[in-house]
């Protein structure tokens, strides 16, 4: 069975789709082994483990769009991928938050700007030059 070809623009979706279904699962069964390398106290609470479930959920259109080749989709998710480093600061400077998790809102932007690019330059039309003589 031949493969399907995955464009850039796809293969970003895949790529973060793993990253989040990755977090997500860590989160969602056993957060004390990921919360203390970014220096957040261990939680016992549910809360991490419904974000773990929420960020699973999340993976799930990110993997199902990039394997569909879903550009709408794709548009959609710089818009907040962009949006959360604004609202990771904005938490941090009301004291919310710690300042570390400003690093998931810039691994979220980079994610979004490389969707981004791809749906820019995907845009693009392409050189009609067959022969190197245009």
């Amino acid at each position: 069975m031949k493969r399907p070809h995955r464009d850039a623009t796809s293969i970003s979706l895949l790529v973060f789709g793993g990253y989040a279904l990755i977090m997500g699962l860590v989160l969602l069964l056993a957060p004390e082994q990921l919360l203390p390398s970014f220096g957040f106290a261990e939680s016992s609470g549910t809360w991490v483990h419904v974000l773990g479930f929420v960020l699973c959920c999340s993976a799930y259109y990110y993997l199902w769009a990039g394997w569909s080749g879903n550009k709408a989709f794709a548009r959609l998710t710089v818009h907040t991928r962009f949006a959360a480093p604004l609202v990771m600061l904005a938490l941090m400077m009301m004291g919310k938050v710690d300042h570390m998790v400003l690093v998931f809102g810039i691994v979220d932007a980079a994610g979004g700007a490389w969707t981004a690019a791809t749906l820019w330059l995907g845009g693009k039309p392409r050189s009609t030059k067959q022969d190197g003589n245009n």
